[in-house]
């Protein structure tokens, strides 16, 4: 592998020592694959001696575990070989911090910080050559999750190009070459360097000191984590293009500060109930998650599969998995249980990056209260004040949990959830909203996108159950598969809750009435589902088109300012007059339902007002109350012009006869 050194070339082996020795195990020296000199520091650091480093060393480690409580310090680079190559490993378990850095002609790192709205980050521009390169068969264990480590790490904050107090501590300028492994273990907090090469980072098993992993991480193993790990912080973005994988059996903290796009492509498994993602996204900055969040069944709780995780059945994310007998039972009786917290930061969460339709939290139907009534959910969204989730994708997908802000995880309490939810503009996304939504915030469908309240068919709840000897599938509950949104008009709801549509909204409930209010921009709205939805207060210019179930027009301009379809059921509700900007057509299997209780247009008798052409047809049902004089004359339609005609008339209360002139239609009481 080959790194830059002040625009030279430096060179270390992959997965050979590179360095030709005299002797093995003690003091001497070695040279490089490129011809310098190496100092061989063995017997110093078995002796646990302090060492301070003037040029490029070597650690011979014998066959086993070697544990060093001393401090290296000074300039140079350190190799870790094995002397047993992989058939016989090594680990060096250090318990202090050691404080060397690259000699000065060797850095080529520099960090700069900017200012942005949300506070302030720090940029890596470079990359160093490694300070510490670890060989195949070596393990670098970092600490020994006690009380006795001295805050363990090969740690340099700052250096020739660097101050202190710029960096403040945040940004580790040693960079390793991990060709063997990296063992997180320790009581203190880590701060890692970049690391790149072939070896996985993983962190001890109840393990919980805290680490964190900034800047780019270029190495090709798994990162295995079992308590906490901060994915970079809220000044430093982390990015990790090459991991195979990422194990999560404790929360990850994924940050992106102010102004930055941190993207992470990689699949997240996680074994067992208990883990979760917790967001960070801190002012104008983007997490963009583009892989899967997914359950694995070859990785069991506690003993990470760093070779090839996964998932073996992909029903397995749909369903409450349970194991019974063989390595997986450790993983409990929730197995497949994830958890997302995307916490107040005021930036955006982007599931998805417009290339695919893979989503990233496959689910069994989750609602957003804590304990749902017909069995146990198997993932949770909890959307925190000030922050956005978007989805990306070119295909359908389709979201079975309810989003909220308290229904699991570290906020168990059914609270309402606070932020934003955007369906991103990209040709072909379609996304479904399977469950109840929870939360308060603006809810934006972009331009060439789909969202889709309602799954338009029943959801099932399975519980499988794992033995080694197979799968069995048992239907817990089956869900509606209905959705909606928080408005003004909900229990919980705020009055700022809003729909901003440029794309179409496509609503697909086949039990659960709903209402919707407060539906702004260009796009259209589709009603396909057998229910009724009621709508308030809109100013969407797009179209309206029923093609099924019932649409209540509960204000004046709850149908927008566009054009009008029905292929349904049309009525109002809590309103008399109903505006529509553009035109209205109603076909043959179409129904427009009118009250009528007096004599006043849009007061007391309903009345539409078409700003553009009136295309009638189908059935227009009349509810008629009170008394009404013979050779009564009602305008129910005013329109730019009428054509076409009812082909019936249902008249409940008093018997009227239709007609219709160039710009209207209206009854004449019998």
């Amino acid at each position: 592998m080959t790194y830059g050194l002040s625009r030279r070339s430096f060179l270390y082996s992959v997965g050979v020592l590179g360095l030709s020795a005299c002797g093995g195990g003690g003091s001497g020296s070695a040279t490089t694959a490129d011809g310098r000199s190496a100092t061989d520091i063995t017997a110093a650091v078995l002796a646990n001696q302090n060492v301070t480093l003037t040029g490029d060393a070597i650690i011979r480690l014998p066959v086993g575990s070697s544990t060093y409580t001393g401090v290296i310090s000074g300039k140079g680079t350190l190799v870790l070989a094995a002397t047993g190559g992989t058939s016989s490993p090594s680990t060096l378990i250090i318990t202090q911090a050691s404080t060397f850095t690259l000699p000065d002609a060797q850095q080529v790192q520099v960090v700069t910080k900017t200012s942005a709205t949300g506070g302030y980050r720090l940029d890596i521009a470079g990359t160093n050559p490694p300070v510490l390169t670890i060989n195949a068969g070596v393990t670098l264990h970092i600490g020994t999750n006690t009380r006795a480590d001295n805050a363990p790490n090969i740690i340099a904050t700052s250096d020739s190009l660097n101050a202190a107090s710029l960096l403040n501590g945040e940004v580790n300028l040693n960079n390793i070459l991990n060709n063997g492994s990296i063992v997180l273990s320790s009581a203190q907090f880590i701060l890692l360097g970049e690391i790149s090469g072939s070896g996985p980072v993983l962190q001890g098993v109840n393990v919980w000191g805290g680490n964190s992993m900034r800047g780019l991480n270029a190495f090709e193993g798994v990162l295995s984590l079992s308590t906490g790990h901060d994915f970079g912080s809220n000044h430093v973005a982390a990015s990790l293009p090459n991991a195979k994988a990422v194990l999560n059996e404790g929360s990850w903290l994924v940050w992106s500060p102010p102004g930055s796009v941190v993207k992470v492509a990689q699949n997240i498994y996680e074994a067992a109930f208990g883990g979760d993602i917790n967001f960070h996204p801190i002012g104008s900055s983007t997490i963009v998650m583009s892989g899967i969040y997914s359950h694995t069944d070859n990785s069991p709780h506690n003993s990470p599969n760093l070779v090839d995780p996964g998932l073996s059945d992909a029903s397995l994310n749909f369903a409450k998995v349970i194991y019974r007998g063989g390595a997986n039972d450790v993983n409990g009786n929730d197995g497949s249980y994830r958890g997302i917290n995307i916490e107040a930061g005021g930036g955006t969460v982007q599931w998805g990056d417009g290339t695919h339709n893979n989503f990233f939290l496959p689910s069994a139907p989750s609602p957003a209260e804590v304990s749902p009534a017909l069995g146990a959910k198997n993932a949770y969204i909890n959307l925190h004040s000030g922050s956005t989730l978007a989805f990306n994708y070119n295909g359908a997908v389709t979201l079975n949990v309810g989003i909220t802000g308290g229904g699991g995880g570290p906020n168990r309490t059914g609270a309402i959830g606070v932020g934003n939810v955007t369906i991103m503009g990209t040709a072909g996304n379609d996304v479904t909203f399977a469950q109840p939504q929870n939360y308060n915030g603006t809810t934006t469908i972009g331009a060439n996108a789909i969202l889709r309240l309602g799954a338009g068919t029943t959801v099932p709840l399975n519980y499988i159950t794992v033995r080694p000897t197979g799968k069995t599938t048992v239907l817990q509950a089956t869900y509606t598969g209905d959705s909606s949104l928080l408005t003004a008009e909900s229990t919980g709801g705020l009055s700022t809750n809003a729909i901003v549509n440029v794309g179409q909204l496509i609503i697909q409930n086949t039990s659960t009435n709903i209402t919707l209010s407060n539906i702004s921009g260009s796009g259209s709205l589709v009603h396909n589902g057998a229910i009724t939805t009621t709508l308030r207060n809109n100013s969407y210019s797009g179209s309206t088109t029923i093609n099924s179930g019932t649409l209540l027009a509960g204000s004046s301009n709850a149908l927008g300012t566009g054009s009008v379809v029905n292929n349904g059921a049309l009525a109002l509700t809590s309103t008399r007059a109903l505006a529509m900007g553009g035109g209205f057509q109603q076909s043959n299997g179409g129904n427009l339902t009118l009250a009528i209780d007096g004599s006043n247009p849009g007061v007391n008798f309903d009345q539409l007002t078409v700003a553009g052409a009136a295309v009638l047809g189908g059935t227009l049902t009349l509810n008629i109350t009170g008394s009404y004089t013979s050779g009564q004359k009602l305008v129910l339609v005013n329109a730019a012009s009428v054509s076409g005609a009812f082909s019936s008339i249902t008249s409940n209360g008093a018997s009227v006869l239709g007609g219709q002139d160039a710009t209207s239609f209206y009854v004449i009481v019998q």
